[in-house]
């Protein structure tokens, strides 16, 4: 079963369910990113961004959508689980995303 938030990124403080790659933990996606295997992860986060973009203008912004798909995004993904690795993947995408679209993150 999954049940979704809808909510903008920056206000978003509640537990969102999903399932495949956003329930994993950020060992798990380094543990991927090691082994190049990443390709779930990428097509989870495409999907939360782009369902993110349908909801919030903020967040519907081609240049910014790119850099959060980008080298960018995953530099800061890397980062936050490397410093979480307990958290979700899904977590770690929302702290991304706040940090890409307004600034600021966890």
């Amino acid at each position: 079963m999954m049940s979704v938030c809808l909510c903008d990124v920056a206000h978003c403080d509640g537990v969102v369910h999903t399932n495949m790659a956003g329930n994993a933990s950020c060992a798990a996606y380094l543990k991927a990113r090691s082994e190049r295997k990443t390709m779930t992860f990428e097509l989870w986060l495409s999907g939360y961004l782009t369902g993110l973009a349908t909801y919030d203008r903020k967040i519907n912004n081609v240049p910014k959508l790119e850099i959060a798909n980008g080298e960018t995004g995953t530099l800061l993904l890397e980062r936050y689980c490397k410093t979480h690795p307990l958290d979700s993947y899904q977590t770690s995408a929302r702290e991304m995303a706040r940090t890409v679209f307004y600034g600021s993150g966890r």
